[in-house]
C-alpha cells in the first residue's frame, strides 16, 4: 500500500481555502514520497446530522473533478450515514487513516472537527502519531471564505464575489432538455439545464455567462426562475447562446455565471419582453468582453 497524505474534509465548492489545503499537502508528499488524497463525504454532513437538503456549490462529479485538478492524487468519498455520524474519532483515525490509506500526514482547515458528536480534532490526529498539519482559514473582505458563504452569495446574486472566493466562476453543468420551445418564436432559442436536484441555484434573474459546449466557449445570456411573463411557476435555468444557432439537445453544457444583470419580470406581452430581452443581450456582450473567460488566470 502507498503511503498517502490525507486532506479531510467535506470541500464542496473547491475554493481558495480548499485549495491551500491541496497545495500544502503536495509539498508534504513530495517530501515524503506520497500520494495525495482526499477524504471526502458524500451526502453532505449536514444533511444527515440536521435532517436537511444541503444545496451543493457543485455536483459529486464536479468535486472530484477539481479535486483532481488541485492536486489531489485520488479522492475517496465516504458514505456519511448513521455509523459514520456515531463514529468514535479514535475508531475513525483508526479505520480510515491508518488501516485504509496508510498516512503519513493529514492536512485540515483550521478548527476542523470530524467524530461523533465533532468530538475529533486535529490534536487527535497528531496524538496517534500522524503528523497534522492545520492550515488557517483564507480571507476575504474581512472574512474567512467558507463554502457557507459562498453559498450565499451566489443566493445573492453576488457572482463576482463568489468567483473571488472560489477562484474560478460559479459553474452550473447540465444536460440540454427539452423546454417550451417558446424562445425560438420570440427570436431568443434557449438551452433548457436538467440539473440535480442538490444543485444550489443562483438567485432569480437574468446573468451574464460563459456557456461550454464541448470545446466551444460562447458568450450567454441565461434567465434563472421562472417565466413570468407566460404565468411560468416552475423554476428553471434557460440559457440563450448569443448570435448562434445551435442543435445541442441531449448535449453537456456549463454555464459559468458572470454578472446578475437584473430581476425577473412579468411583461405586458410578448413585445415588451422581447424589447428587454435585446437590452438583456446588449449588456450582456459588454459584460463579457471585459471579463476573463473560465479557465484564465485570476491572479
Amino acid at each position: 500500500m502507498n503511503n498517502s497524505v490525507v486532506v479531510l474534509g467535506v470541500l464542496d465548492g473547491v475554493h481558495l481555502g480548499h485549495q491551500k489545503l491541496l497545495s500544502v499537502a503536495a509539498d508534504l508528499a513530495t517530501d515524503a514520497n506520497a500520494k495525495v488524497v482526499v477524504v471526502s463525504f458524500d451526502p453532505h454532513p449536514n444533511a444527515v446530522l440536521q435532517n436537511i437538503e444541503v444545496e451543493l456549490i457543485c455536483s459529486i462529479e464536479k468535486r472530484k473533478q477539481l479535486l483532481l485538478h488541485y492536486g489531489a492524487d485520488r479522492v475517496e468519498l465516504i458514505e456519511f450515514n448513521l455509523r459514520r455520524m456515531h463514529q468514535l474519532p479514535s475508531d475513525f483515525i483508526s479505520e480510515i487513516l491508518i488501516d485504509k490509506l496508510a498516512a503519513v500526514a493529514v492536512v485540515v482547515g483550521e478548527g476542523y472537527r470530524f467524530g461523533y458528536k465533532a468530538q475529533g480534532t486535529a490534536a487527535d490526529i497528531a496524538a496517534a502519531g500522524i503528523k497534522t498539519v492545520e492550515v488557517a482559514h483564507q480571507e476575504f473582505v474581512n472574512g474567512r471564505i467558507s463554502s457557507t458563504r459562498i453559498r450565499q452569495a451566489i443566493k445573492n446574486g453576488e457572482m463576482a464575489d463568489a468567483a473571488m472566493m472560489l477562484g474560478r466562476p460559479f459553474t452550473l453543468t447540465g444536460e440540454v432538455v427539452l423546454g417550451d420551445q417558446r424562445g425560438r418564436t420570440l427570436g431568443y432559442p434557449t438551452a433548457n439545464l436538467q440539473l440535480d436536484s442538490a444543485q444550489l441555484i443562483p438567485k432569480p434573474g437574468v446573468y451574464a455567462a460563459f456557456a461550454q459546449v464541448g470545446n466551444q466557449l460562447y458568450w450567454a445570456a441565461v434567465s434563472v426562475g421562472a417565466n413570468l411573463t407566460f404565468g411560468g411557476i416552475e423554476p428553471r435555468v434557460e440559457a440563450y447562446l448569443i448570435d448562434q444557432k445551435l442543435e445541442i439537445y441531449g448535449e453537456q453544457i456549463s454555464l459559468s455565471f458572470i454578472e446578475y444583470l437584473r430581476p425577473m419580470q412579468a411583461f405586458d406581452g410578448a413585445e415588451r419582453l422581447i424589447a428587454q430581452m435585446d437590452q438583456d443581450v446588449l449588456k450582456a456582450k459588454e459584460v463579457l468582453a471585459g471579463s476573463l473567460p473560465p479557465g484564465s488566470n485570476r491572479n
